[in-house]
Order: structure tokens, then C-alpha cells, then sequence
């Protein structure tokens, strides 16, 4: 019981604290610390693509995270993260001293494309510096200005669908009309 009641004072006086900080309510900081304006104004880029390219794809998927979270934890505004279709590209070995092709060998040139808005300056520098020291072994890491191109380049050109899209323009042509009887 002389638990309990020790348990019942404790609760009690937490209670009253808690009032008594309610009662106070809340100090501002200034009261502690003065606040001071930064007056200097630094340039923003207004769109960024940060482009990983590699031919390992564990390693470039992992680092995109990693950026994915720097921008996060910098305070950028991360707009758009996303994966580009593979580029392969073949190799070719021939045996020595000859012409006689010894192997092919297909690679895949993996693309990540994380792009940032609203970047001061200063940070981006940090940024870069930041990536430069942790760029995995085969990475290679871009950063430019986002462009009309770098949209294009994201998607995959659907082969069929512009052969029909020719073929219907063909069809107002008056005299192919003509020739399939349609006129």
C-alpha cells in the first residue's frame, strides 16, 4: 500500500506540472536565443537531373536511393524519380591473332533519372560533393538542367502505333483514296 500511495503522489504531481505548463504556455524562442535575418539571397536552379548510369544494376538501384534520400533530407523538392529502359550494346572478342570472332557478349547500360526542384546554390554544391565521395565503383553521376529532351528521352517510342499513325495519314491523300475506290 505504501507503494500505491507513493504511485497516486507521483501521478498527482506529474498532473500538476503538466497543468501548471498549460497554464504557462508556450515561450517563444526568441526569448533565449535572438533571432537573426539573413539578408544574402542566393540563386535557385529551377529543375535538376541528377542521371545515374551503370552496367551493375544492385549497386546503381541502391545509390538512387541513397540520393532519393539526400535530396529528402537537404529540402529539396524531389519531383519525379524514375528508371530509363536499358541501352545494350555488344561486345565482341575475337581469338588472337585472327578474325574469327571468339565471343559476343550483350551489355545493358542501366539509367536512373532522380529530378529535384527549387536548389539554392550553395546546397547543390554540397550535394554534389556529398555524391562525388559515395558514387559506387562503375557509376557514372550527371547533374544538369532539366530540358524538353530528358521527358523524350524517359519514354519508350511505340513502333506500331506510329507505322499505323503513317498509314492513316497516307489515307487522306486524294489519290490513294481514288485508287482504293473510296472517292
Amino acid at each position: 500500500t505504501v507503494q500505491m500511495l507513493r504511485r497516486t503522489s507521483v501521478v498527482k504531481e506529474v498532473v500538476r506540472c503538466a497543468s501548471l505548463r498549460e497554464k504557462a504556455g508556450s515561450i517563444p524562442a526568441s526569448v533565449y536565443e535572438p533571432v537573426f535575418h539573413d539578408p544574402r539571397e542566393f540563386p535557385e536552379h529551377e529543375q535538376l537531373n541528377i542521371r545515374l548510369q551503370g552496367y551493375d544494376y544492385v549497386p546503381l538501384e541502391s545509390f538512387q536511393g541513397l540520393v532519393h534520400r539526400l535530396c529528402n533530407r537537404f529540402g529539396f523538392n524531389v519531383v519525379d524519380s524514375y528508371a530509363v529502359a536499358p541501352q545494350t550494346e555488344k561486345v565482341v572478342s575475337y581469338k588472337p591473332n585472327s578474325t574469327l570472332v571468339d565471343q559476343e557478349i550483350a551489355l545493358f547500360q542501366y539509367d536512373r533519372v532522380v529530378r529535384i526542384s527549387s536548389v539554392p546554390a550553395p546546397r547543390l554544391q554540397l550535394l554534389t560533393n556529398i555524391l562525388r565521395a559515395h558514387t559506387p565503383v562503375g557509376v557514372k553521376v550527371t547533374v544538369k538542367s532539366h530540358v524538353k529532351a530528358d521527358e523524350d528521352y524517359r519514354y519508350i517510342p511505340d513502333l506500331l502505333l506510329k507505322q499505323k499513325q503513317a498509314e492513316l495519314k497516307m489515307l487522306d491523300d486524294p489519290v490513294i483514296r481514288k485508287n482504293l475506290g473510296w472517292e
